[in-house]
């Protein structure tokens, strides 16, 4: 495998948000990326979907999978990891963390190990991976409608038009990218 780098794209667990997800999983396909996701359903899944369906790609799709579910419950192995996930890394860590200043959980993980994020709509979970972007000074773009943002931090660069994901990328990477 060689050494593309890593962008991480969070969001719900529950709504796939496809108007969203399915261009940014094209996106970094073409792009050369290896995309990386916590292997669950939602945005996780239709991400991974569309990166997965471009044919050619030089990334694969990676899934970090947490030991425990939302609910606290022993990983459901039917549910994860999708069935888009190329390279799974299972961790001993929740699907959760217990709060923003305990961030011990797979979202630490998603976030240490992408170069940079595309944050799509979600709830706890996400804006948890928003606060640790922030605080280890990560690239990050939020992606989709503004109201989905609401309880969001301000910081983050925001857009609803794939092309200003694209010149995110461009900012972050090069354009050669």
């Amino acid at each position: 495998m060689r050494n593309y780098p890593i962008v991480g794209v969070m969001g719900s667990h529950e709504h796939d948000w496809e108007e969203y997800a399915d261009p940014v999983g094209d996106l970094l396909a073409r792009r050369g990326f290896n995309l990386l996701t916590g292997a669950g359903g939602g945005v996780m899944t239709t991400v991974a979907r569309s990166f997965t369906m471009v044919k050619d790609r030089k990334g694969v799709a990676i899934g970090i999978l947490p030991a425990v579910d939302y609910k606290g419950q022993n990983l459901d192995t039917a549910a994860y990891p999708n069935p888009y996930i190329e390279i799974p890394m299972i961790t001993p860590l929740s699907a959760k963390a217990q709060s923003d200043v305990m961030p011990f959980s797979r979202n630490l993980v998603n976030v240490m190990t992408s170069k940079a994020l595309i944050i799509l709509p979600g709830s706890h979970g996400t804006r948890n991976e928003v606060s640790l972007a922030l605080h280890y000074n990560k690239p990050i773009i939020l992606f989709g409608p503004d109201s989905a943002f609401d309880d969001f931090p301000e910081e983050p660069l925001r857009a609803d038009d794939i092309s200003h994901v694209g010149r995110f990328l461009d900012d972050v990477f090069g354009e050669q990218k």
